[in-house]
């Protein structure tokens, strides 16, 4: 007789354990299991605190409102118990979309055979230790793979106003919505030179677009700049004007200053992060900078690549605080398994991604035997929030 039995493993229960509905959810929730290594959308918006509710044809759709941004006019002066003013409400714009639903590529898989071998070491030790390390580290690469396409959608809505899955992965290809930015909130590098010129005045006409559309909204709150390490470290950092301007305040500042051999001018100066950090603030008229660290593996049905969702020619001038709202609905496959699943089939359901995607241990017949799986979907997308307000600049094209 076996010394320990596999049914009542970790392992074994993850997949079936109708004692305890919960256990799944209980092991992932614990602090330290699960890592978030791709979040950088996480630092573009919050997740939505109401689930989007799913229509009779299946479909989750949402509307995102944003609130125009206008300069709030100071209080009346009153006398003792004096009424106060009502106005009409005005300045709210909407969109409609639908939440897609996404599936991890790279789900768990085990047959038969794999589980007497797991159930024969587990027998010998009676510790299933190694067995759900494996497995917890399949979960982690699903839960990373949600939070890329996350970033990716995030990345591309915020930097061409929609989000198209065409060319992405290798399931469905289709555009997935559009936030309606205003036209005249698409422009161009603003002077006679595109912005990877190292001649072109990046820091006077980030100053001036910046200027234009403040005055523009009547808005006089904080703003953000975003654009790619890549612009900033091989771009916006030999700029010439940023050198000088640079260079300008070491000088004055009486601070080291290395430029290279035989340097006769401040275009020679090294310039590096640091430096610029140090000098950005004497600079005015330019909100905050962002930079953006962003790329994702795009496995297709012909090709292994790396895209971005931020492409390296765009920048973006928007208000501070939050640009997106992650929507999310409920998976569809758990809420009609409870009710009408087969009895030959076992599933657990477990939340992952701060609510946003939805773990699935599959126990079913395959064959004359029984097969196990761990797939996980994603039902979530950002909507823009900020639609009125953000400004995309095409660095690679110049008005002239």
């Amino acid at each position: 007789m076996a010394k320990f039995d596999f049914n009542s493993s970790r392992f074994a229960k993850f997949f079936e354990n109708k004692t305890n509905l919960r256990f799944l959810q209980t092991y992932l929730d614990t602090t330290g299991i699960l890592y978030t290594n791709y979040g950088w959308y996480l630092t573009q918006g919050s997740i939505d605190p109401q689930m989007t509710p799913v229509s009779a044809s299946g479909e989750a759709a949402f509307n995102i409102k944003s609130r125009s941004l206008e300069a709030a006019p100071l209080m009346n002066l009153r006398a003792p118990l004096g009424a106060g003013m009502q106005i009409d409400q005005k300045g709210i714009e909407m969109y409609t979309a639908s939440i897609p639903s996404f599936a991890a590529q790279n789900g768990y898989r085990e047959t038969a055979l794999e589980r007497e071998d797991k159930e024969r070491r587990f027998q010998m030790f009676g510790n299933d230790s190694d067995i759900v390390a494996a497995w917890t580290q399949t979960v982690q690469s699903m839960t990373d793979s949600a939070d890329a396409t996350m970033n990716f959608m995030t990345a591309r809505l915020m930097t061409t106003g929609q989000i198209d899955y065409t060319g992405i992965a290798r399931g469905i290809q289709a555009p997935l919505h559009k936030a309606p930015i205003p036209t005249e909130n698409f422009t161009k590098a603003w002077g006679a030179k595109v912005w990877t010129d190292p001649d072109a005045k990046i820091l006077t006409e980030m100053a001036n677009v910046e200027d234009y559309y403040r005055n523009a909204w009547g808005y006089g709150g904080q703003m953000v700049w975003q654009f790619t390490r890549k612009f900033f470290r091989d771009v916006f950092l030999k700029n010439n004007e940023v050198k000088e301007f640079v260079y300008n305040y070491r000088y004055l500042n009486d601070l080291a200053t290395t430029v290279n051999k035989n340097a006769t001018n401040a275009n020679a100066l090294r310039l590096t992060e640091e430096m610029w950090n140090q000098a950005k603030d004497d600079f005015m008229g330019i909100s905050r900078i962002e930079i953006v660290v962003e790329k994702e593996r795009n496995l297709t049905q012909t090709t292994d690549t790396f895209v971005q969702g931020w492409d390296d020619k765009f920048a973006v001038l928007r208000p501070a605080g939050d640009a997106c709202m992650f929507m999310h609905t409920e998976n569809l496959d758990q809420q009609l398994f409870q009710k009408y699943g087969s009895n030959v089939i076992a599933k657990m359901f477990a939340q992952t991604n701060g609510g946003l995607a939805t773990l699935v241990n599959t126990t079913r017949n395959d064959g004359q035997y029984k097969a196990w799986a761990t797939d996980l979907f994603l039902e979530s997308v950002p909507a823009l929030i900020d639609f009125p307000h953000h400004v995309i600049v095409d660095m690679s094209q110049a008005k002239g």
